[in-house]
């Protein structure tokens, strides 16, 4: 099992932008707006606590609840031969800002507090998967997309798998994951076609 802490996360303006979009609907894009989202990105810096926890199983290393995962094959009809688990969260520092933020009444920098804490999530989590990009190489496999899980069973089971509790990532009796700002999921490998290699 592999443990981080206290890597870093750039969020782009640009993807910050686009969450934001999606929890405001059509907003108008303002130079305001931009400088706004520019000025959050910077402040929240110092908030980050940016943790990963992961671990690469073989088929027989993984309970049962994993064995679907063995039946996934890609275009080419090729099955995995490993499974990387993962947790991942950016801690509790922005969760705690934006909740003052709420408590104030500060609508807009809620938004973009919390569309600031989805990318930077989001830049965790890829920064695992550019970590298993690295493992891969020597492994004559070829990794999946990540897949996040999104269900409270999958996400319970993966973070006991895990023992999760390594870098603070709980999940709550109504499935609320804390801290807030996470991710869970899996990345496949499969094995590189002979055309690949």
């Amino acid at each position: 099992m592999k443990k981080i802490k206290k890597f870093r996360v750039r969020p782009r303006a640009s993807s910050v932008m686009r969450f934001l979009k999606l929890i405001m609907g059509n907003t108008q894009v303002t130079p305001e707006l931009e400088k706004a989202v520019e000025t959050e990105i910077h402040k929240v810096n110092d908030l980050y606590a940016t943790a990963a926890v992961y671990q690469t199983f073989k088929h027989d290393e993984v309970p049962d609840w994993g064995d679907p995962l063995w039946d996934t094959a890609d275009e080419s009809g090729t099955k995995p031969v490993a499974v990387t688990f993962f947790a991942v969260t950016i801690g509790t520092g922005l969760e705690y800002e934006l909740g003052e933020a709420i408590g104030r009444g500060e609508s807009l920098r809620s938004h973009i507090l919390t569309s600031v804490a989805e990318e930077s999530a989001e830049q965790a989590a890829r920064f695992v998967y550019r970590l298993l990009g690295e493992e891969v190489k020597g492994e004559s496999c070829a990794l999946s997309e990540r897949v996040d899980e999104l269900s409270q069973e999958g996400r319970r089971n993966i973070l006991s798998l895990l023992d999760s509790s390594k870098v603070e990532i709980s999940l709550d009796n109504t499935g609320h994951l804390s801290p807030r700002f996470t991710r869970t999921g899996h990345v496949l490998w499969r094995p590189l076609s002979k055309k690949k290699r």
